[in-house]
């Protein structure tokens, strides 16, 4: 029986420093059936260049400027799988971080939604003021998971419904409020995955 399909949606805004790196950690998942689509959100860098360098291995789309909420909303709109992912061009995904989240629905099919921890790194650029080196680990943390480490089933996404648009930030913890008042059935691995 063929894999089913996960959609990666990578929304970028002015991230052309890192979107290659994100994409290449999309590519070197161990899963075999993947679509990645990468909205840019009105980019003013690089990010058209980056995102041609990888031709036929994406899907791309650019839109003016709407917010991390309204490009994963049109990333959605794009997407054909049966799994819906996340990945900011920002982040990167651990080797086989899908394979995985997918293991888990295969092993309990009531699942709807596999999330995971994650580590953030501080970049040098940020100067002397920043000296450690990890700044959040949510295995230490209260915080709401990341959209970059959430699969989720269509069916559920559809059901919590759109990101919200507008929003300077909190976007994932409102989203994440509703996904919890929807009662979408979540795991949150003891791993971290991004």
């Amino acid at each position: 029986m063929p894999a089913t399909l996960i959609s990666v949606i990578i929304p970028t805004y002015n991230c052309a420093q890192y979107l290659g790196e994100a994409i290449n950690s999309v590519l070197a998942q161990d899963y075999p059936q993947l679509e990645i689509i990468v909205v840019d959100d009105g980019s003013t860098d690089n990010t058209a260049a980056v995102v041609a360098a990888f031709g036929s291995q994406l899907t791309c789309t650019r839109q003016d400027n709407q917010g991390i909420g309204g490009a994963r909303n049109t990333g959605h709109a794009l997407a054909r799988g049966e799994f819906i992912a996340f990945l900011d061009a920002d982040d990167l995904y651990l080797p086989g971080k899908l394979s995985r989240q997918m293991a888990c629905f295969e092993a309990d099919p009531t699942l709807e939604c596999v999330q995971g921890h994650m580590e953030q790194f501080l970049s040098p650029e940020l100067g002397p003021d920043f000296t450690s080196t990890v700044v959040v680990n949510t295995r230490q943390s209260l915080a709401a998971p990341m959209a970059s480490t959430t699969l989720i089933k269509r069916q559920a996404l559809e059901r919590v419904g759109p990101w919200p648009v507008g929003l300077t930030v909190g976007t994932d913890l409102d989203w994440y409020a509703r996904v919890q008042e929807e009662g979408v059935k979540c795991l949150m691995l003891e791993e971290t995955v991004l």
